[in-house]
């Protein structure tokens, strides 16, 4: 008998335990699959494509999580497979339910009523771009209408998953979050639903922790830090800095900013939709945030159409925005010229040395584009005082710049983003023993954001090569997920055991990648986690718009994968001649093709 980690096999036949207790609708007519059995090919006894009980753990139960166990549920035979969403959290959300510093916001181009799942529409967002908690309330709500809370086992952080070619399972290490203690699960099929931005950091200063006032991360917000009038160093220039440094600026003696780097801020996308709610009245270009009154907000609850009609407004004119992303294109120039001009208008007269500064010199999207209100405002307001030196060290009382010079501050808040998750936070370990850190030494190695070589059976939704400066995010999220159930699917109908993408396809995939973004403006002198935090380097992001990527993925290309099947024979799945109609008894199921016109037709 053989044993690994709780998986047990004997005479051929799997009976590897359950521990969801009937959860998902399990019935006894679905087994799991066999490993590989001994002997000559026999003849399946079973109807044709019958599914086999696949078991699926999913690490993160944010957004891509939530789509998971909602397009499971949807597009896999009930009782036919089992999910665990694994989340280090006390509480499901992810983003949302880790950022909550002043002022976190969905950010451009994420406006509120297109950050939802395509499907399921919100119609009463208070604000055009949402904020944080509301947003992490949607996908409460989303969890609590469709079921998906059974799934989770919170404060469950994976930190290693090691592929069993024997078995063709991974066999997954926990660790409790409260407990610390270690256990072990396994799964056919590992989804890496964490995201790229998951990991905060602390920022590489010398002396960082040496201060002696209370200090905080942005994405690790302490809300008992008392902040009115208080002096507060703020590192950092990204999207998180731009949204707190204007909520400091109203209850702080002093704000310092520590800008390293310069940062393009913009006036609203997707603006033309609210001229439509508002009944083509111009929106103030400046004005990027708006508040749904209780009109707005009936109608789009009475009206489905006009609802949607909204929603596709949005979404068209990102998509058709994505021009601007092409180096020296008249679009280009002209969302740096429009940009340039609304940065001056914000900040007013005088305070040419910030200008000089914080307007940079390589194309709008180079790095991701800000949005802002109130952010260029805060900065030439007497109590901020924006510092464009370099810091050469952090000391008990404040922070001395690359002058020498030595600023005191009360409080310090490090603005300064995530470790870029291009890599899983985990430990994933192929059947060769090859750690999935190792294989990609040189750079990800992933075909279409989504697929691994040499790691089977192990989907990233979204991941680095796939959208994310392309357009709203959460139509990719959907789409990716629905192409990893299209491979569960094929993988327990089809007796498959493994089934991993060619590197050969992920080469030719880079090649136009690589030539694509030749002319875009993502390849300019900017320092971007686009392109794994370098200046130079390879840019992992899709070639096209985002509807450019949905049209890629909608279907798997089965053509560049490889597969290993469970049987000596890759057509076992044939069974014994029967259909499920035919154990059914389904006189309509075993008569699909007869039809009155030339309609499609399909046999279950």
């Amino acid at each position: 008998m053989h044993q690994a980690n709780g998986v047990h096999s004997s005479g051929g036949q799997s009976q590897m335990p359950s521990i969801v207790n009937g959860v998902n609708g399990i019935a006894k007519t679905y087994d799991y699959p066999e490993a590989t059995p001994e002997g000559a090919y026999k003849v399946l006894q079973q109807y044709h494509s019958k599914p086999r009980r696949l078991r699926v753990a999913c690490a993160g139960a944010g957004a891509s999580g939530l789509c998971v166990a909602y397009k499971m549920e949807k597009m896999l035979e009930a009782g036919s497979w089992e999910l665990t969403l694994f989340d280090k959290n006390e509480q499901f959300g992810g983003t949302w339910y880790e950022n909550v510093y002043p002022g976190v916001a969905c950010d451009i181009p994420l406006q509120s009523h297109n950050y939802t799942f395509t499907f399921d529409p919100k119609p009463d967002w208070s604000h055009y771009f949402a904020y944080g908690g509301e947003i992490q309330r949607y996908f409460e709500d989303f969890a609590e209408r469709h079921g998906s809370k059974k799934y989770m086992k919170l404060n469950s952080k994976i930190v290693e998953t090691k592929w069993n070619e024997e078995q063709g399972i991974w066999e997954l290490t926990i660790e409790d979050q409260v407990t610390k203690e270690l256990r072990h699960d396994w799964a056919h099929v590992f989804v890496n639903g964490t995201g790229i931005l998951n990991n905060w950091k602390w920022p590489e200063i010398e002396g960082l922790h040496d201060f002696a006032g209370p200090k905080m991360h942005s994405a690790s917000w302490d809300q008992d830090i008392e902040l009115g009038n208080k002096t507060i160093g703020v590192i950092g220039t990204g999207s998180t800095s731009v949204q707190i440094v204007p909520q400091l600026q109203k209850i702080a003696k002093q704000v310092q900013v520590y800008m390293r780097s310069p940062t393009w801020i913009s006036p609203p996308f997707g603006a033309g939709a609210l001229t439509l709610l508002q009944g083509g009245q111009d929106v103030d270009p400046g004005q990027r945030q708006y508040e749904f009154t209780k009109a707005d907000k009936q109608r789009f609850k009475d009206d489905p159409e006009f609802h949607l009609k909204f929603r596709k407004g949005i979404e068209a004119e990102i998509n058709g925005l994505f021009g601007m992303y092409q180096q020296n294109s008249e679009l280009s120039h002209t969302f740096r010229k429009v940009i340039t001009e609304e940065m001056n208008r914000r900040m007013g007269p005088g305070h040419q040395e910030l200008k000089d500064f914080i307007i940079p010199t390589w194309s709008p999207g180079c790095r991701r584009i800000s949005p802002g209100d109130g952010y260029l405002e805060s900065l030439v307001q007497d109590n901020v005082q924006p510092i464009m030196q370099g810091i050469k060290k952090i000391v008990p009382g404040g922070i001395i710049t690359a002058d020498g010079e030595l600023h005191t501050i009360d409080v310090l808040v490090c603005a300064t983003g995530f470790q870029v998750a291009f890599r899983p936070a985990f430990r994933v370990i192929n059947g060769a023993g090859k750690l999935l850190t190792d294989d990609w030494k040189d750079g990800p190695n992933l075909y279409l954001g989504v697929s691994a070589p040499r790691f089977p059976n192990f989907y990233t939704i979204v991941g680095p090569g796939a959208t994310w400066s392309n357009g709203t995010l959460l139509p990719s999220i959907e789409t990716t997920v629905e192409y990893t159930v299209k491979m569960m699917k094929k993988i327990q109908t089809e007796a498959i055991k493994a089934i991993e993408v060619q590197q050969e396809a992920l080469d030719e995939v880079y090649a136009h990648l690589d030539e694509y973004h030749k002319t875009t403006v993502w390849q300019e002198e900017c320092r971007s986690w686009f392109k794994d935090g370098k200046i130079k380097n390879r840019i992992y992001l899709w070639p096209g718009s985002t509807i450019h990527f949905l049209k890629t993925i909608k279907d798997p290309r089965m053509e560049d994968y490889n597969i290993r099947y469970r049987y000596k024979n890759r057509f076992a799945f044939l069974g014994n001649g029967d259909v499920k109609a035919t154990a059914s008894r389904d006189v309509a199921g075993l008569s699909t093709y007869m039809r009155s016109s030339d309609t499609d037709w399909s046999v279950d």
